[in-house]
């Protein structure tokens, strides 16, 4: 059950007190300018109080338009009324659209703030009424500068839940205006259509860096420690009859443990937001190196690069070198032992590689591959191409992965 009373006990339901004081203050500044037009334009009262109130609202509105008076409209907000609206990005252009807003919240608090005491006062008069009333009465009060008696017969302890009604009153005209500063401030004061697209679009673009970096270091990171566990095993087991070869394999773990730390090291820099950092350029004439590192380490691998590569863009170039890279770090890790063949082409019209390795007999009776397909997948659908992967057609326990990627752009 809803219980009525409940605003009236939170603290928080009479925030609209000192916020509108302060939106009272703001009115002191330019009330003098506000009656210069009452005082010069001809008309009644009520004409010449018209025009003040509107030259007051104009020079609030006014006051309202430069970039800075939104950031401060909502911090005063959030620390006095306990909103929490997104403060603007600290050096983002504001635009005339918020410059607009910002004027009418600054309207709208100024406004409010004297509807909420010109309202309260009146029932704050009500209260003190009923507290002189419930004495007896006879005693004349002065009120806007009529006297007004109550009868001796007509006052007395009746007097007494009118004036507890009035505070009862007061409580809830100053928990509604606490609503309205607060509905209204995150109306005009939160971010727009523009400003939440704008956001949300900030944000798919930090989701798709850190996916973006989880591919790669999956990529690179998991391809170097691939052929390094590879050689390590190798080397051990000739450390005693070929000395020259483990020499070999060590020379090239270490040459591959460098690689793997210059791109740890650009992602590390990403993450820390550092723009000195720069991403290591591997391009797709050096895959060559992917395939002898591998060899060092005793496995089998037959790699051929045909076609123009040094002439590819640069971010397909280097796109096509993580791919062949994954690619041959899946074959090794789930491959059964067995010559693995990667074919790369550069064609007229398409970038095309293929990889075929030997299956273990898990993963030829289940037909999946390993976890990297996903990360290959990422990247061959955003540059418009296409991947196929999975056990060879003809029944042979091999495992074959064809990409696809246009040179130019399909229309």
């Amino acid at each position: 059950m809803v219980n009525p009373f409940k605003p009236l006990v939170r603290i928080g339901s009479y925030r609209s007190v000192p916020f509108g004081l302060l939106g009272m203050a703001m009115t002191a500044l330019p009330f003098p300018f506000a009656l210069i037009p009452a005082v010069l334009i001809p008309g009644d009262v009520t004409l010449r109080l018209l025009y003040g109130v509107l030259a007051m609202g104009l020079l609030v509105a006014l006051a309202g338009l430069p970039g800075p008076m939104r950031k401060v409209g909502v911090w005063f907000a959030n620390q006095m009324l306990g909103t929490r609206i997104a403060q603007p990005p600290p050096h983002a252009k504001v635009a005339w659209a918020e410059r607009r807003r910002s004027a009418a919240w600054l309207v709208v608090h100024t406004g409010l703030s004297w509807v909420l005491f010109g309202i309260g006062g009146f029932l704050m008069i009500g209260f003190v009424f009923a507290l002189v009333w419930a004495g007896g009465g006879g005693s004349p009060i002065e009120f806007f500068g009529e006297r007004v008696t109550v009868e001796p017969g007509t006052a007395g302890l009746w007097t007494l839940p009118i004036a507890l009604l009035t505070l009862v009153a007061i409580a809830y005209v100053l928990a509604g205006f606490t609503k309205l500063f607060q509905y209204s401030a995150v109306a005009l004061l939160g971010p727009s259509a523009a400003e939440r697209v704008a956001a949300a679009e900030v944000r798919a673009n930090h989701f798709a860096q850190r996916n973006r970096l989880a591919r790669e270091l999956h990529d690179s990171i998991g391809h170097t420690l691939t052929t390094s566990t590879i050689q390590a095993a190798a080397a051990a087991e000739l450390v005693d009859s070929e000395p020259q070869l483990v020499r070999r394999a060590l020379g090239t773990i270490e040459e591959s443990s460098r690689m793997a730390l210059e791109d740890l090291d650009h992602v590390l820099g990403l993450l820390r937001e550092d723009n000195s950092s720069r991403e290591p350029e591997r391009r797709l004439v050096e895959a060559a190196t992917l395939a002898e590192r591998a060899r060092s380490g005793g496995a089998v691998i037959d790699y051929e690069l045909t076609g123009p590569a040094a002439e590819l863009p640069a971010t397909l170039s280097r796109e096509a070198y993580r791919i062949v890279q994954e690619g041959l770090t899946n074959a090794l890790r789930h491959a059964h032992p067995g010559p693995v063949t990667v074919r790369v082409a550069v064609l007229a019209d398409a970038l095309r590689i293929e990889i075929v390795n030997p299956l273990k007999e898990t993963v030829a009776a289940s037909g999946r591959g390993g976890n990297g397909l996903p990360g290959l997948t990422e990247r061959v659908e955003a540059l418009r191409g296409e991947l196929v992967a999975g056990p060879a057609v003809d029944g042979e326990p091999l495992w074959r992965l064809v990409t696809t990627i246009p040179l130019r752009s399909r229309s």
